[in-house]
C-alpha cells in the first residue's frame, strides 16, 4: 500500500466533508445534510483535540466510518494548531496486518520516520529483535528531545489505525503497549486509536485497557459509489 497516496486521498475527502466557511447567505437558510455533518464532525474534533490534553481515545466503527481519515486529518489540524500550553507532535501508525513480532518495530520506525529521528539499527537489522524495553528507551530519548525544542510541554500523539489487530496478539504483548503509558511516559504520551471491535474484556479491571480509553463511536459516513472506491481500506 501506497501510505502517502491514500493519506492524501484520505486527507482530502475528510477535509470536503467538513466543508468551507459558510456565507451570511447560506446561515439564513435551513441546514442541509451537508452543513449538519460538517457541524458533527467539528464537533467531533474538537472533542478529540479536547480529550488528548488528559486522555486516550478509541474510535470505534465499521469499514465506511472515517476512521481512517479521521486520524489523518487530526495529525493535520495537530501540526497546524498553536495550543498556548502544549506541543503537539502527532505520529499516524498503521497496525493493519502487522504481526506481533514486528509491532514495536513498526511503532518505532513509524514515530522516529515521521518526526525526522534517526531509527535505531535494530529497527533495519534485526526488526523481530527489537523489543517493547528498546521502544521504551527510545520514546524516552525522542521526548527528550522534543522537550528541548520549546518552553512548552511536549506531547507526543500515537495516531494508531487498526488498533483491534491487538485482539489477536499474546495478553502479555498488550500489557505491554499498556505500559508504555505509564510511570515516566505518562505526561508526555497519549493515543488516539481507531478499531472495528475491540475485545470487550478490556472494560475489565484486570484489563491493560480497564479505563484507559473514552471510547467514541462513528456512524457510517453515507457516500456514493465512485467515491467508496476512493476510499482507504478501512476508511
Amino acid at each position: 500500500m501506497n501510505i502517502f497516496r491514500t493519506s492524501v486521498r484520505a486527507l482530502t475527502r475528510f477535509v470536503r466533508g467538513l466543508g468551507g466557511q459558510i456565507s451570511p447567505e447560506v446561515r439564513t437558510h435551513r441546514p442541509s445534510p451537508g452543513d449538519v455533518k460538517m457541524s458533527e464532525n467539528e464537533r467531533l474534533i474538537r472533542r478529540i483535540l479536547s480529550t488528548i490534553h488528559n486522555n486516550s481515545i478509541l474510535l470505534c466503527g465499521r469499514a465506511g466510518s472515517g476512521k481512517t481519515s479521521i486520524l489523518l486529518y487530526l495529525k493535520g489540524r495537530l501540526m497546524a494548531d498553536d495550543d498556548p500550553t502544549k506541543d503537539f507532535y502527532p505520529v499516524y501508525i498503521d497496525l493493519h496486518g502487522v504481526p506481533e513480532h514486528l509491532l514495536f518495530a513498526t511503532v518505532a520506525d513509524s514515530v522516529l520516520g515521521q518526526l525526522s529521528f534517526s531509527p535505531p539499527s535494530k529497527v533495519a537489522r534485526f526488526g523481530s529483535d527489537y523489543s517493547h524495553r528498546d521502544l521504551v528507551n527510545d520514546f524516552r530519548g525522542v521526548i527528550l528531545a522534543l522537550r528541548s525544542r520549546s518552553s512548552k510541554r511536549a506531547r507526543l500523539v500515537l495516531l494508531v489505525d487498526g488498533i483491534d489487530e491487538l485482539n489477536h496478539y499474546e495478553p502479555r504483548t498488550t500489557q505491554r503497549v499498556r505500559s508504555l503509558f505509564m510511570a515516566s511516559l505518562a505526561e508526555s504520551l497519549v493515543m488516539v486509536a481507531s478499531a472495528v471491535k475491540i475485545n470487550k474484556h478490556w472494560e475489565q479491571e484486570g484489563s491493560p485497557w480497564y479505563n484507559f480509553f473514552e471510547e467514541i463511536n462513528l456512524s457510517p459516513i453515507p457516500v456514493d459509489g465512485n467515491a467508496r472506491d476512493r476510499m482507504p481500506p478501512d476508511g
